[in-house]
């Protein structure tokens, strides 16, 4: 069974895009970049603070739920 032409006009730019991507990751070059160590302290805050309110949340939630169940015989 042959392919519809739509699938095959789809499929061309998913694999040029693939293809670039590949492409840019294989080659390589030199990086003149400078991060501070306040940045990095800065990115780790971050970090830390959104796995604290996730999970804040998270349970939060799951108190909600539990308790919506009614109260245990």
């Amino acid at each position: 069974m042959h392919k519809s032409t739509a699938k095959q006009f789809l499929n061309l730019p998913v694999r040029a895009l693939f293809f670039m991507a590949l492409v840019m990751f294989a080659t390589e070059r030199e990086a003149r970049a400078y991060t501070d160590p306040g940045s990095g302290a800065l990115i780790w805050q971050m970090l830390v603070a959104g796995l604290v309110g996730v999970s804040f949340y998270f349970r939060r939630i799951t108190a909600w739920f539990r308790n919506r169940k009614g109260p245990k015989v």
